[in-house]
């Protein structure tokens, strides 16, 4: 059997069970959520590496020139979305499984499915997202969190322009749709709405572990990987992108996201040990 035969089957078997695939996915994600959770813990027992490199540099500025740094960590993930719109293009192992679940769930889907994750899928549309972030940045800011403020609204604006950029670099047509249940335009790979939701819900349950009691942690990480995953999902049941395009989505908006808690993180160590020594001195 060849990779793109395997590809294809397991493309097919996706396709006939999408509420099932939905329900293992969520708990995937939540399983993720843990594990980042847990090197987020990691790293704040960890010794803060920008004190010891830029000891002088005024710590606002210097988030924003480590943001501007750490996205060069984006050319890998570049490089692996390259490589997924290759293959789409040449029918490698993704092309046919794009190919695969799309035409099994254009023959096959339920119409009270497509209905049921049309709703979900609001959960990445731009104006819920707009309207989250500019509600998230005004009640940090009114609490003067304006480190935590500058970095979501970094990340939230940082990731918009990259995967405008990113779609406009790809051109990737969508995947014919004729339910009529959705509509989408524009081209289709990487998923806006997958890599908004990602960095959305995973910055929000980050803030959760900045602002938030221990106990909350947990819960709010395992419902970010539910909502960033049913997000994903819910564009590929309603055949508005292909496989891949969420897959590159995802792997765009964490690398993003993770770039911006790493750099939220370092500064805000940096911070509160020059406090300490400006107090001792």
């Amino acid at each position: 059997m060849t990779t793109n035969t395997a590809a294809a089957d397991f493309g097919a078997v996706l396709a006939q069970h999408p509420v099932g695939w939905w329900l293992a996915g969520m708990g995937a994600f939540a399983l993720l959520g843990m594990v980042a959770l847990q090197g987020l813990r990691a790293l704040r027992r960890a010794s803060p590496p920008l004190h010891r490199l830029l000891p002088r540099l005024e710590a606002r500025w210097l988030m924003l020139v480590a943001m501007g740094a750490s996205a060069c960590t984006l050319v890998m993930a570049g490089a692996t979305m390259a490589a997924l719109a290759e293959s789409g293009r040449t029918q490698g192992p993704w092309g046919a499984l794009d190919d695969a679940v799309t035409m099994a769930l254009r023959d096959r889907a339920d119409t009270a499915v497509l209905q049921g994750f049309a709703m979900l899928t609001h959960l990445g549309d731009t104006w819920v997202l707009t309207a989250l972030t500019l509600a998230v940045a005004g009640a940090l800011w009114r609490q003067r969190r304006r480190l935590l403020a500058t970095g979501w609204l970094v990340a939230m604006a940082g990731n918009g322009a990259l995967t405008k950029i990113l779609k406009n670099v790809f051109e990737r047509v969508r995947p014919e749709h004729l339910h009529g249940i959705a509509q989408a335009d524009g081209y289709s790979f990487p998923s806006g709405h997958s890599s908004a939701s990602m960095v959305a819900y995973a910055m929000l349950a980050y803030l959760a572990t900045r602002l938030l009691p221990r106990a909350w942690h947990l819960p709010a990480v395992v419902a970010a990987g539910m909502l960033i995953f049913t997000t994903g999902w819910s564009r590929v049941v309603l055949q508005v992108h292909y496989p891949s395009d969420v897959l590159a989505g995802w792997l765009l908006g964490a690398t993003w996201m993770v770039c911006t808690v790493v750099v939220m993180e370092s500064v805000s160590r940096w911070r509160s040990t020059v406090g300490r020594h400006m107090k001792l001195a």
